[in-house]
């Protein structure tokens, strides 16, 4: 289906909501003329996309100004019961960030943008900003190259959409280099960040696929490079997150066959 087609498929009135949804979240409120503003609409259009979401419960008012309610979280939170990704990959990211004792996340291929779905810390583990919903830079860091490397080119365009930003001295920008760097993780099935995403951080990761072989996401662990050294950077930990990926790609296999076919030669406690 082509973009002039998709466009036919859309109802305006919806995608309105989620823009004024999406400025409530960056801007952690707001009200109706700051809304207006950054979504060239009417204030009273404005103001009935706000009454309708009150009165659904998604968006509550605090005097004059508009935030986001409880019941995203509830919808959140049904959405990672009902993943079989998020379940066969949580506990694994707890076990990692064990192992390593350093900062391990998950990542989910959305369709227009990749995002962190759970994060575990390990005794190691430096502050960082990421968090829980936050969305991967595709080519900054290790998560998003590890799952940018197994995609079709047309996907590739749709997750980096415009030119990639230079995030530091060390982010590549060559098209040639990129590829050439996504050809060798695609080829090892791990990436690395050195610094192109933050100065003073390092990050590596491997894709995990499901079982048609589909890329939903990845995994990664991330540290200052004091702690991830050259030894831990370019063996150790490429190891361990390959492990987990596999692991998790495992479990997702055999769920899949649980439905199937009764009995399991895989112990009780696996899960």
């Amino acid at each position: 289906m082509t973009e002039s087609s998709n466009a036919l498929h859309t109802v305006d009135a919806v995608q309105r909501t989620f823009e004024v949804i999406n400025v409530l979240r960056e801007r952690d409120g707001a009200g109706v003329t700051e809304i207006a503003n950054e979504i060239d609409m009417s204030k009273s259009g404005i103001h009935k996309q706000l009454t309708t979401l009150v009165e659904s419960g998604y968006v509550v008012k605090e005097d004059d100004e508009y935030k986001l309610g409880y019941k995203f979280i509830f919808e959140g939170e049904h959405v990672k019961r009902k993943s079989s990704f998020y379940n066969a990959g949580a506990p694994q990211i707890e076990e990692l960030a064990r192992k390593c004792d350093d900062f391990a996340y998950l990542v989910a291929v959305g369709r227009e943008a990749i995002y962190c779905i759970h994060i575990a810390k390990g005794e190691n583990a430096t502050a960082t900003n990421l968090q829980v919903g936050d969305r991967i830079s595709p080519l900054n860091s290790a998560a998003g190259k590890a799952v940018l490397a197994t995609l079709s080119e047309e996907r590739k365009e749709q997750l980096l959409g415009e030119k990639p930003t230079q995030n530091t001295a060390f982010t590549a920008t060559n098209e040639s280099d990129i590829e050439s760097e996504l050809a060798s993780i695609y080829k090892q099935g791990v990436a690395f960040e050195d610094e192109e995403n933050v100065r003073g951080m390092r990050g590596v990761a491997s894709p995990v696929t499901s079982t048609d072989d589909k890329v939903i996401g990845s995994v990664a662990v991330s540290g200052p490079l004091s702690l991830l050294s050259d030894e831990r950077f370019k063996k150790e930990l490429p190891n361990l997150v390959k492990q987990s990926s596999n692991i998790i790609e495992m479990k997702l296999s055999l769920e899949s066959q649980k439905r199937l076919q009764d009995g399991s030669h895989v112990p009780s406690d696996f899960y």
